[in-house]
């Protein structure tokens, strides 16, 4: 129920929400095909709507940057995205749904909004300073990825990559700058005591976490065994400060 949700979110600032979507909104996904690495392979999936976004050391994916006047196909992936994006989270309802069942306020802007593509074998996010915030935020990501049968435990089993993962920002190394050499796929740790949380990709599920100036965020590589893309329609809401960093901003004020 709704209330349940509530009490969730409020317990561990976090919550995932199955079969968010109706059917009629949900792209059929498809499953990947072997993967052979040649030139094409690099460049597949990019056109004048997917962009590729880099740079490569921070990050690797595809982003639909259609406008509504483009996509009028709601049988294509991403124009179809395009409309949950913008009738459902861009919502004036969304608001109200998200302060009912987070208790954070309604949203008072949205920071970011994007609908990104991770191919099997090519896409990754990686945890850098630069992604933190001033203040903490709602980070609402509708994740699609094909998921039958046996590809579900592929997925939730994270060792096909794709989940997204929150860690602690750890302050020594935004004293030293940021450490950009490493390998995208190795950039995660699971025995790291660091990390807060990780949300296995998973089909028409929407994850909302409330995430604070302290933490960062990353979408793990998805490796070339994946069963399919993940596609993702990632919000990112600025809230009402809380209790909390009121008074934190208080005391910055006091000269104290």
């Amino acid at each position: 129920s709704m209330n349940d949700i509530q009490q969730r979110f409020e317990k561990d600032s976090s919550v995932q929400l199955r079969n968010f979507l109706k059917s009629t909104w949900v792209p059929k996904m498809q499953p990947q095909k072997p993967i052979v690495y040649d030139d094409a392979y690099y460049v597949s999936g990019v056109s004048p709507e997917w962009q590729l976004r880099g740079p490569a050391h921070k990050q690797r994916y595809l982003e639909y940057v259609a406008d509504a006047s483009q996509a009028d196909d709601s049988l294509v992936v991403g124009s179809l995205l395009h409309h949950v994006k913008t009738n459902v989270f861009e919502s004036d309802a969304m608001g109200r749904y998200l302060n009912f069942v987070t208790s954070l306020g309604k949203p008072t802007q949205i920071k970011s909004s994007q609908i990104r593509r991770f191919r099997p074998g090519l896409d990754y996010t990686v945890a850098h300073y630069g992604l933190l915030v001033d203040q903490s935020v709602l980070d609402a990501t509708m994740c699609f990825v094909y998921d039958e049968n046996d590809d579900k435990d592929a997925w939730e089993s994270g060792d096909v990559g794709g989940f997204e993962c929150y860690i602690e920002a750890d302050d020594e190394g935004e004293e030293n700058g940021d450490s950009n050499g490493k390998d995208p796929a190795e950039e995660y740790n699971e025995d790291d005591d660091t990390e807060l949380l990780s949300v296995s990709a998973s089909n028409n599920t929407l994850s909302l976490v409330y995430r604070d100036p302290g933490t960062m965020r990353f979408v793990k590589y998805v490796g070339s065994s994946a069963p399919s893309s993940r596609f993702d329609i990632s919000m990112e809401y600025e809230v009402p400060a809380s209790a909390d960093e009121d008074d934190d901003d208080n005391d910055d004020g006091d000269g104290n």
